[in-house]
């Protein structure tokens, strides 16, 4: 049978209940000890929920940079009727049209213009990479 006596002092809270004084301080540095790990097991989940979401939207049509050129697309399809031919894009958008071929597996057409620059066939519009912009940039459609 377990006495009275090794219920109170067993455990965190027996711990707590039977302390003298002099060890209020130690107390207190444990429960920061336990606050500190708490706190990094919070921002462990949430890095781990960050990245889950990422994973299952990826870089569908309305995330990250792939919504900017969707959206810059349809506005000047709104206006004109038609497709724009060129979208000039920051190297940050190009990698993330790039991504968005390959999770979707659509065939990835490349070609490099003459003056070096490279282009990305997306939909029906060729976007050029201007790495000298923002990494997320994206231009006026022409």
């Amino acid at each position: 049978m377990i006495s009275r006596r090794e219920v109170v002092t067993a455990g965190v809270l027996g711990t707590l209940a039977t302390a003298s004084p002099a060890t209020a301080a130690e107390l207190q540095a444990e429960v920061q000890a336990l606050k500190e790990g708490f706190k990094g097991l919070e921002d462990a989940l949430n890095a781990l929920r960050s990245s889950t979401d990422q994973g299952l939207r990826g870089n569908s049509m309305n995330f990250g940079n792939v919504g900017q050129v969707r959206s810059a697309i349809e506005k000047w399809t709104k206006v004109s009727g038609r497709f724009p031919e060129y979208l000039d894009v920051g190297l940050g958008v190009f990698y993330d049209v790039y991504d968005w071929h390959i999770r979707h597996n659509q065939q990835i057409q490349i070609a490099r213009m003459a003056d070096q620059r490279i282009m990305i066939l997306f939909m029906f519009t060729q976007l050029i990479v201007r790495w000298e912009n923002d990494l997320s940039y994206v231009g006026t459609p022409y």
